[in-house]
């Protein structure tokens, strides 16, 4: 039995590869020339008179962060070494204990996380679906407004862009949540490069009360590095005592300034805009292959859709007969790596950073794939399990590892899902049916990937 390798080992045997890398981190292994040298271990400090303090920034760190509030659109920027996930509890950490939070259902599993640290109240709304697809889209406005009018609410998180680039219409999300009393917080942390070009989709800027964007997943920043942008009804004491609980007290200054190199990078040459007429060319090139195809505009209008990122290449190989889990290891054969694989579709990140051969190389190794005989595969549709806990009773209180075939009839302790889209099949304190085990255990057979689910056991309540 050949044995694990070390992880440098793997990584560099990876990187000695040379692939097309579809995925993420933004800069893609080639898009930090000019900024990644050798010498640059000898910025790797701690809170100096030069360095400032990421808790208390004064100086150096603070001008960073007034810069990129200004390009965000935003009144106050936070920088993030701990990721998207950081930004995110802290957004619900900064709310009064108690408050009353509605959800989207396809929120990140970091939501449930800041829920149950900050003793809040959940309840959900779900994003809307497109059968005709077989896609889950973002939340709609009206699914929103029903929502607030069945039960009010102190903020509401929504998910945009999601996991393949669609975006929800964040203007009437945010009029419906502001006529209902709610703050309106946004999970954008696929969508960090959308100032940087008219032909991406619309920022949050103007309409959420607070977003969070994960710079690493699209633009030239190091692994975790992520910005927090708020507007002016979060009071920024709050936010900075957030985050304060769920950041590192010695953040890596190699992350801070990639965050700033990032966004002075992606401010150059309109790159944004030639990427997206990049991608643009890209994708009319895949439809001329035989049984491939990309999402199309036309999606725009339906499932809660108002936008799509051009730069989220999705293509659906279901016409092939294959599964996207089938289509991403047959690209990873030809030394194509791309960032999702779903029951239908794979998925790639494009960046300014790509090496034009890798488009090449990615097309070839389409027009490779195999042709099998497996049906199509929509999206599965999720049960709604039935909550009998609170998310912080659940996910704080005693807790068991339970074999998944056996988790049918116990109280979750934990998110569960599908990875991606990343949507939970259920979340704390919801009674998991045999449905949602059967969903999981059916999707893991085909070759999807789970969360939530550790050695095959899920975290369950102790009764």
């Amino acid at each position: 039995m050949q044995q694990t390798p070390r992880l440098p080992e793997a990584l560099g045997e990876y990187a000695g590869m040379q692939p097309a890398r579809f995925h993420m981190p933004g800069h893609k292994g080639r898009g930090m020339a000019g900024f990644f040298r050798p010498e640059l271990a000898g910025w790797d400090v701690t809170e100096l008179s030069v360095s400032d303090n990421l808790h208390a920034p004064a100086s150096v760190i603070a001008r960073a962060q007034e810069e990129c509030a200004a390009v965000y659109g935003a009144k106050h920027t936070f920088f993030l070494v701990n990721g998207a996930t950081a930004g995110i509890a802290a957004m619900l950490l900064a709310l009064p204990q108690g408050a009353r939070l509605l959800l989207g259902r396809d929120c990140h599993r970091s939501a449930l996380s800041g829920a149950a640290l900050a003793g809040h109240a959940c309840r959900f709304v779900q994003p809307a679906y497109e059968p005709g697809f077989g896609l889950w889209g973002p939340v709609a406005p009206e699914a929103l407004e029903t929502a607030l009018c069945e039960s009010p609410a102190d903020a509401v998180l929504i998910t945009s862009p999601n996991y393949y680039g669609l975006c929800a219409d964040i203007p009437a999300l945010a009029r419906a949540a502001h006529e209902h009393g709610a703050l309106l917080f946004v999970d954008a942390a696929h969508g960090a490069h959308f100032p940087f070009s008219e032909a991406l989709p619309q920022s949050p800027a103007g309409y959420a009360d607070a977003w969070v964007v994960s710079a690493h997943k699209t633009m030239n920043a190091l692994g975790q590095a992520a910005m927090l942008h708020t507007g002016p009804a979060l009071p920024v004491f709050a936010v900075q005592h957030a985050l304060s609980m769920v950041q590192t007290s010695s953040p890596s200054y190699l992350l801070l300034a990639s965050i700033d190199w990032a966004v002075f990078t992606a401010r150059k040459d309109n790159c944004w805009t030639q990427e997206v007429n990049r991608c643009t060319a890209l994708a009319q090139s895949i439809e001329k292959l035989l049984g491939l195809r990309t999402l199309p505009r036309e999606l725009i209008g339906r499932a809660g859709i108002a936008d799509m990122d051009a730069t989220r290449v999705i293509v659906d190989v279901s016409a092939r007969g294959i599964t996207g889990y089938r289509a991403a290891r047959a690209l990873e054969a030809q030394n194509v790596f791309v960032e999702l694989a779903d029951s239908r579709r794979i998925g790639c990140i494009c960046t300014p950073a790509d090496d034009p051969a890798w488009y090449d190389a990615l097309l070839e190794a389409l027009q490779a794939l195999p042709y099998g005989l497996e049906p199509p595969a929509p999206s599965p549709a999720y049960p709604a399990p039935p909550r009998v806990m609170d998310v912080r009773e659940a996910a704080r209180g005693r807790t068991e590892a339970c074999p998944l075939p056996e988790c049918a009839g116990r109280i979750a302790a934990d998110c569960a899902g599908l990875y991606p889209p990343g949507i939970p099949v259920w979340t704390p304190g919801e009674r998991i049916t045999p449905e949602c085990v059967a969903l999981l255990l059916s999707q893991q057979a085909l070759g999807a990937v789970l969360f939530g689910v550790t050695d095959g056991r899920a975290l369950v309540v102790c009764e």
